[in-house]
């Protein structure tokens, strides 16, 4: 598999702090970059990814956020189909480190629905998440906890066949 590699520099805030698109007051050493294996798949098969966060410090960064709860999420989106992250509630103190320099982080795109229903819509299937619909989406990154001004990607096209 040839990997394709979707790389944008982007622009992103915590969800604590909101999201500013242009002219963030504050400048973060961090900068993120995403890329991806594929950029069209079969509905139902994840895609892997890698998020790339730099730090531009001389200095070890702590994510305010807590490993174990989840702290960084890649999801796929359209019109009809958001991608809302289910956040837990804080079970730990602080424990994502980011060390001077790039800090990767493996990540699978899923492409299924994140919730489904037994006599709803989706429907769920003997296997679980039923898959997206054949489409086009846009890839959403969700974070906690990286500093007031972090350049985040949102968007990154993903065909669903």
């Amino acid at each position: 598999m040839k990997r394709l590699a979707l790389t944008l520099a982007f622009v992103m805030a915590s969800i604590c702090g909101g999201v500013s698109a242009v002219g963030a007051a504050t400048k973060s050493p961090v900068s993120v970059r995403f890329t991806l294996t594929r950029s069209a798949v079969e509905a139902g098969v994840p895609i892997k990814g890698t998020v790339i966060i730099t730090n531009a410090s001389s200095k070890t960064m702590l994510v305010e956020s807590c490993a174990i709860d989840g702290w960084l999420w890649v999801g796929l989106a359209n019109k009809a189909t958001p991608f809302s992250p289910v956040v837990a509630a804080v079970a730990c103190a602080p424990s994502v480190k980011l060390k001077p320099g790039a800090n990767r982080f493996p990540v699978t795109v899923m492409t299924v629905y994140q919730v489904c229903e037994v006599h709803g819509t989706p429907r769920c299937t003997k296997h679980g998440m039923p898959p997206l619909p054949k489409g086009i989406y846009r890839t959403d990154v969700v974070t906690l906890g990286l500093p007031k001004g972090t350049p985040v990607l949102t968007h990154l096209r993903v065909t669903l066949t």
